[in-house]
């Protein structure tokens, strides 16, 4: 993958986030859901003001942190891109499940989430193991 079109992909993503937000802000009410349990039911509560916060943070924190580990760690430049863009994939499906939730009443899907999961562990592991293949051909 080529690390230096990972980068603008993942600000993509945070940009449709973010616009996602912003559409649907008057529809999410006050108090708004964060945190659903195992039977995807909300069992933690904010202000629609918070969830805002921390969405932005963490989708901007999350994007800046992936850029500087992909441009700045040489060593590992080939694995940083693919599983930072993962991590980025998992961090907006989530975060869009959550808004739809919220500002349409839609059922939480834990498809959105768990395939971006699996994708993740399934990058991860595969480029551990390109590593450790690496490593014992030297």
């Amino acid at each position: 993958m080529n690390a230096r079109l990972a980068i603008p992909v993942i600000w993509g993503l945070a940009g449709a986030l973010l616009l996602k937000l912003w559409n649907a802000w008057d529809q999410l009410p006050s108090r708004v859901a964060v945190h659903f349990g195992l039977s995807l039911q909300p069992n933690g509560w904010s202000s629609k003001g918070a969830l805002a916060v921390i969405i932005a943070l963490a989708v901007v924190g999350q994007a800046a942190l992936a850029t500087w580990l992909i441009l700045r760690v040489t060593s590992a430049s080939g694995i940083m891109a693919p599983v930072q863009l993962v991590v980025s994939l998992v961090l907006v499906c989530a975060f869009w499940q959550v808004i739809n939730y919220n500002a349409k009443g839609a059922q939480f899907q834990p498809l959105w989430i768990l395939v971006p999961m699996v994708l993740l562990f399934a990058t991860i592991a595969a480029l551990l193991l390109q590593m450790k293949f690496h490593y014992y051909r030297r």
